[in-house]
Parts: structure tokens; sequence; C-alpha cells
């Protein structure tokens, strides 16, 4: 039997719910954006022009249950709405343990027959999944101790664009070089825009002090 985890309830075990059928999330839709121009065949693809990437609508579809305990119908119904209709969530499916969506679901449906009874969840998730070892999808190398200089490699093994922020804990700049370009790492949080790649990062650190990576990781 397969179900899902949302905001820590199981729709089993704790909510009484069956998924008549084995539980997916909708691959988020690509933002696509093309220019027509009078008198030229063809339209001119635009999408990456902006952001410099593909970007992606939210995952949006359904979830259809039956209620376990059918003499539970009133009572299964009132629960779900109490604790999920609406609610901003985590919903991790029993398919996919180690990664989990970000969203919002709400009861779209619900009927009682004398046969069986159902309910449906319509979901609206981020377009990236995230890793369950990541806090709201963030990933951080806590307390990197920099000894005049430090090398260190952001491995990118997902989806989403490797953009790092760096918090220097030290009362010190720090100086940091990424594919011979430098930037000056100030006391506290810093992020530079153009720091950013769709592979594997090699940092080198100038200085001396202790530092926290941190990134958001994100898979399709």
């Amino acid at each position: 039997m397969y179900g899902m985890l949302i905001n820590g309830l199981h729709s089993f075990n704790d909510l009484g719910l069956v998924a008549t059928s084995r539980p997916r999330i909708q691959l988020p839709e690509p933002k696509l954006e093309y220019l027509q121009i009078p008198g030229r065949q063809e339209s001119i693809d635009i999408s990456e022009s902006l952001a410099g990437e593909v970007l992606y609508e939210m995952r949006e579809g359904c979830f259809e249950f039956i209620v376990a305990n059918k003499n539970k119908w009133s009572e299964t119904c009132h629960r779900v709405k109490t604790l999920i209709h609406g609610k901003s969530v985590k919903l991790s499916l029993d398919d996919e343990p180690l990664f989990y969506y970000q969203g919002r679901v709400w009861v779209s449906d619900f009927k009682s027959d004398k046969n069986y009874s159902t309910l449906t969840l319509n979901y609206k998730l981020q377009p990236y999944k995230y890793s369950v070892d990541d806090s709201d999808g963030v990933h951080t190398i806590w307390g990197m101790q920099v000894d005049d200089k430090r090398e260190i490699t952001l491995v990118h093994d997902f989806d989403m664009t490797l953009i790092p922020e760096f918090n220097n804990l030290s009362s010190n700049s720090m100086l940091l070089d990424s594919n011979g370009k430098k930037y000056e790492i100030k006391t506290g949080f810093n992020r530079f825009p153009q720091l950013r790649s769709k592979i594997s990062m090699s940092l080198t650190f100038v200085g001396n002090g202790m530092v926290n990576i941190s990134y958001k990781r994100g898979w399709l």
C-alpha cells in the first residue's frame, strides 16, 4: 500500500486514507516564451533570455483516496479539512522517502455512497523537490575553518542552479577566488548574484577565520 506524509501525518496510518492509485506528483511545466515578429515565419525562443536558464511553473495535480473506515467518513473528512485543507505543507511520497515537496494541498472533492467513500486532495507545489537532509531545501556546510588558504569544491549533483551564500563568522574579511574571479567576503552574510553555476564549483578562500556556506539543492 502506497501513501504519503503530509506535515508529518501519514495518509493511511494517521488519516485513514487509501490511495486509489500509486501516488505520483506531476512534473512542473517549463515557462516557455516565444517572440513573434511580423514577416518572420517562425517565432524566436526567448525562454532563457531573462533568467539565463529555464524557469518552471508550480507542480499541480491531485490525489484520490478511499476512506478506509467507511463508518468514520464524517470524522475523517473533518480531520483532513482541519489539519490539511489549504495549509502550507511539506509532502513526501512513500516511493521517495529521501525527498520532500513544499506547497499547499486542499480538499477539492468528497463523495460517499453505499459502497465506499472517496476524498480528493489537490496540490500546488514548488517546482523542485528537496532532500530530507536539507532544512527548507538549504544545504549548509557549517563552520569551515580557513587558515591562510582553504580550497573546497561544492558538488553539483542536483538540478537547480548552484548559488552559494557565505556567512563570515569572523571579524575580518576574507578573499574568495572562483575561476579567477575574486570576491571579498565581509563579516556577516554575503551573496554574489554573478557567482552561480550548473556544474560543481571550485572555491579558494584566502585569509583567516570561519565561514558557513549555504545553497539550495533542488531536483526535478
